[in-house]
């Protein structure tokens, strides 16, 4: 899986590919939210596990940050229905670098994870 978005349950750990859950919602309905409702707003999403994710160091976050600048804004970010982040955080900070309140959202209802650990 290219990108994965990963979660807790139950103590295991869960992933998606974040390309099928794109297709899944590909006919669903865009709503517009409040940058300020999306609950990772403040919460480390980057750099948590540095097992997985270098730590932020200058460098480290200066190559984050390109990804943020180079974010495409004409896609929606994805929501679960219980309104978790999957994909778009990059998206998020660079509307809100851009002083934007709002940002364009879709929501899924999470299939079966493709992998459990």
């Amino acid at each position: 899986m290219k990108h994965i978005h990963g979660r807790m349950i139950d103590g295991r750990h869960h992933f998606w590919d974040v390309e099928k859950l794109w297709e899944l919602s590909k006919n669903l309905p865009v709503h517009t939210i409040k940058i300020d409702s999306i609950k990772e707003l403040d919460q480390d999403c980057w750099f948590k596990d540095s097992r997985k994710t270098p730590i932020p160091t200058i460098r480290n976050v200066a190559l984050h940050c390109q990804r943020i600048i180079n974010a495409n804004m004409e896609y929606p970010i994805l929501l679960c229905s219980d309104g978790q982040l999957i994909d778009g955080g990059h998206r998020i900070a660079k509307a809100l670098m851009d002083e934007k309140s709002e940002i364009d959202a879709v929501y899924i209802t999470l299939p079966e994870a493709d992998v459990i650990q």
